[in-house]
């Protein structure tokens, strides 16, 4: 859709998000839009973005940064404004620069991140915690097998997911039982500080003679992230910073075993409290405990993770929240 979307005059929804940033709102969006008119104005600057240009009873602001500021900008009288705090912005300038008596409710993904907002700023605003949702049709279920792969991926090979430190910890595991197999999938990118980091990587699997078991693999489309998921049996996570961790939620809803990193930024243990470790010693000693599990063990549990996250984050129960927020509150 283009930026403008003229071609109603009135809107349930107005949705706010930079060009190509408005991809985490998309599962709620899509539930809603099933009852609700919604207007999409997806500007690249903000000289794009127009007060004239809205024409939703409520507008939803994605990300607290440039777009929220100005918005912020005018007092809506007639229209319900609620901005969404994804992470990163916590600690950017935006905080202070955003109109926050113009902004009707802040809405978080992570409770520890809406901790951390009231206590670092004086902001006298309506707050709530929803966590991300996931379209569950996007992700079939695969039957577990007797393999030890585990799947680590994200959009691209960031330091902060912790793959060396992943890497690491895998060559101690395959030191105590060498049948297990670990894939770390993600885009490849030409910045620089990443181009760095998958090398790093590269020459510690090198250096410990972890090529038989560690794959670095190169996503150059979705498709790839779907038979990566049908392809293992369990998804890990070392990652230093996540405020809901999107692909671990879709490695347990295709029906993979878990394993996440608690000792990171942000506490996981609400989201993912069955599947979190909080010391090394208690990580290995689940994953090695997960490879003597027997194939009916690992099908139940299997059943119960996706089961999970259709119960808890599936768009159709967060889009029910949204909707009690939005229109009956």
């Amino acid at each position: 859709m283009g930026i403008f979307n003229l071609h109603k005059e009135k809107y349930d929804i107005t949705f706010i998000s930079k060009e190509g940033s408005g991809h985490f709102a998309k599962p709620i969006l899509v539930e809603l839009e099933k009852k609700y008119t919604v207007q999409y104005l997806y500007p690249k600057h903000k000289y794009q973005y127009n007060h004239w240009q809205v024409k939703g009873d409520i507008i939803w602001v994605e990300w607290a940064h440039k777009f929220a500021r100005e918005v912020s900008k005018k007092k809506w009288k007639h229209k319900k404004v609620i901005v969404r705090l994804h992470r990163y912005e916590i600690d950017t300038m935006y905080m202070d620069s955003i109109k926050w008596e113009n902004i009707d409710l802040l809405i978080f993904v992570n409770p520890e991140l809406e901790a951390q907002f009231k206590s670092k700023f004086d902001i006298n605003i309506e707050s709530i915690t929803i966590p991300n949702a996931i379209d569950i049709s996007q992700f079939s279920y695969t039957m577990p097998t007797k393999e030890n792969t585990l799947l680590s991926y994200s959009l691209n090979f960031d330091y902060r997911k912790g793959y060396k430190k992943l890497i690491e910890l895998f060559y101690k595991i395959v030191q105590i039982n060498p049948d297990f197999r670990l894939t770390i999938a993600a885009q490849y990118s030409i910045n620089r500080e990443m181009e760095y980091y998958i090398n790093e990587c590269k020459e510690y699997i090198v250096k410990n003679r972890l090529q038989e078991v560690v794959n670095l693999h190169i996503i150059n489309n979705d498709n790839e992230i779907l038979d990566l998921l049908n392809d293992h049996n369990a998804i890990i996570s070392y990652s230093e910073s996540e405020s809901f961790h999107y692909s671990f939620a879709e490695g347990l809803l295709s029906g993979l075993e878990g394993f996440c990193k608690n000792w990171q930024e942000f506490d996981l243990e609400c989201f993912w409290k069955d599947w979190c470790f909080d010391n090394e010693q208690d990580f290995i000693r689940a994953i090695l405990k997960w490879r003597n599990a027997s194939i009916e063990d690992r099908i139940t549990r299997s059943k119960k993770n996706r089961e999970y996250i259709i119960n808890n984050y599936s768009s159709s129960v967060i889009s029910n929240v949204y909707e009690e927020i939005l229109f009956f509150k």
